[in-house]
């Protein structure tokens, strides 16, 4: 019980910290969606990267991709390059959505998707399916850290003592503080897993030998060292990966967030560099290089995602606890933005649209609030039951695969000015649809489910937009008229340009 007790301390000293900088950051908020979910729209260069590389690291890091890489070995690299090639989306449609949020002060997705398709179906399928989208993501953060904390404390702490704590804390700090405390919070839960996660990497490579610790590994277990050649599989994780990150609700409002285009633009520098080789190497070095004999006592390959907490259970159960403190901000700071978005998804594009249009700013921010303790509470009841306690990576691919079929879509408003209404709201239905079928039945092609919803969806947009009456409507053509004059300075006269490419809000 010793170490349990340890645990509890360091946990205790580390949730209190994530309290006090919300508590700090609630002193600035206002009774606004724009402040609630958005932080005024004035995020700071070093909030958003950090906010935004927090929710690249999750338990889908610490835990997940660990394991990943001790089941199936050196083809799952492929999670590295993703990385980059999102660096590249944050700066092509970040900039764009930061410009069309701030010029129609949108709120979700769905505002936007609506405002230009002038279709409200868009706007409820589109929040519906990301809100889907989101739920396992966020169910492999609160799964995760509770595993994590039963593992280290060789279950003193049990499985849904864990899920309590998780739900209860993100539950508080998310209704008390909103989008600025997230991103605060963020800030300092990123510097603490990243720099632990490199700690543990180190770690690992010394205990399997250092210099020759993969020499060793080839010694022993050498097929974890040669790619499986499993290319469908790469694929899968390159698109739901490299798509659904950007497209995903809580990265989209991050976009929003932002105070100006230039600290996207520093995001996208930052992130293949913070995100892939420290998130991607380190988990590498650790999920392979515990195939070393008496390295992990007790793993296997059912347990391979508790790898960490199992080796730091045995050699280290101090540091072990700040371990899972790292792995419970990595949890944190990944649901905490998801529940703000799945709340405004709720409110903004269901509730305020469709069944009390005449809510007042006031009521919406407060009803958002009671909306993120309710998700809370839903995905803590469906953390408890066994077939949410998978392993982590499939879940969030799950979701991921779910998100990406948005993707076509949004291509609309955002680059491809003859996209139309109708094709696109069936690209969305038909995407999703070719998802579950893939997904649920055995087919005689090796395609994952996501790869082939997407390709169905782009046709399905692409064909259907070409062969449609549809005229492009004025508002079709203010959005790209606007975005040529503010991202290339190129004469768009037809339209009125109401706001440049400016900063605008209070930095954060």
């Amino acid at each position: 019980m010793g170490s349990s007790l340890g645990t509890i301390i360091i946990l205790t000293i580390f949730l209190s910290i994530i309290l006090i900088i919300s508590i700090v950051a609630s002193r600035s908020n206002v009774s606004t969606p724009d402040d609630f979910y958005l932080a005024n729209r004035g995020l700071g260069s070093i909030v958003m990267v950090m906010t935004t590389g927090a929710s690249f690291f999750s338990t889908w890091t610490l835990l997940g991709a660990v394991g990943n890489f001790y089941r199936d070995g050196t083809w799952f690299i492929g999670f590295a390059a993703w990385a980059i090639v999102h660096a590249i989306f944050i700066w092509l449609f970040g900039a764009r959505i930061w410009y069309l949020g701030n010029r129609y002060n949108f709120i979700t997705p769905g505002d936007l998707m609506e405002k230009y398709y002038g279709d409200p179906k868009i706007r409820i399928v589109v929040a519906i399916f990301g809100m889907l989208g989101l739920i396992p993501v966020m169910l492999i953060q609160v799964t995760g850290g509770a595993s994590s904390l039963s593992s280290l404390t060789m279950g003193d702490i049990p499985y849904w003592v864990g899920v309590l704590i998780m739900g209860v804390f993100v539950g508080l700090i998310v209704t008390l503080s909103g989008g600025r405390g997230a991103a605060w919070g963020d800030t300092f839960m990123g510097f603490f897993f990243g720099f632990t996660l490199l700690g543990i990497a180190i770690t690992f490579i010394y205990g399997s030998g250092g210099f020759s610790a993969f020499q060793n590994l080839e010694d022993v277990i050498p097929e974890v060292l040669v790619n499986q050649g499993n290319i469908f599989g790469i694929i899968e994780l390159a698109l739901g990966l490299g798509l659904a990150f950007w497209v995903m609700p809580h990265m989209w409002q991050k976009f929003y967030s932002a105070s100006s285009p230039i600290t996207l633009a520093r995001t996208a520098m930052v992130t293949p560099f913070w995100n892939s080789w420290l998130m991607a190497m380190c988990a590498l070095f650790i999920g392979m290089l515990a195939h070393t004999p008496g390295l992990v006592p007790n793993v296997t390959t059912e347990n391979s995602d508790q790898i960490i907490p199992l080796f730091f259970a045995d050699a280290a159960p101090i540091f072990g606890s700040i371990v899972i403190a790292a792995i419970v901000a990595a949890a944190i700071s990944t649901v905490n933005s998801q529940l703000l978005s799945s709340a405004s998804l709720i409110i903004t594009d269901i509730y305020a649209r469709f069944i009390n249009p005449n809510l007042s700013v006031k009521k919406k921010t407060w009803i958002g609030r009671g909306t993120v303790l309710g998700l809370t509470g839903l995905i803590v009841i469906v953390a408890l039951f066994p077939f949410a306690q998978g392993f982590l990576v499939p879940l969030a691919s799950l979701g991921y695969a779910i998100s990406i079929q948005l993707v076509p879509a949004v291509m609309g408003p955002l680059v491809w000015r003859r996209a139309k209404a109708k094709a696109a709201f069936w690209s969305i239905i038909v995407g999703e649809l070719t998802l579950v079928i893939v997904y649920l039945i055995d087919m005689p092609f090796n395609i994952g489910p996501g790869t082939a919803g997407i390709i169905i969806a782009s046709l399905v947009l692409v064909v259907g937009s070409l062969l449609s009456k549809e005229e492009t409507t004025p508002i079709q053509h203010e959005f790209h008229d606007g975005l040529k004059q503010a991202l290339y300075g190129e004469d768009a006269s037809k339209q009125d340009q109401k706001q440049p490419l400016q900063k605008r809000g209070v930095h954060s």
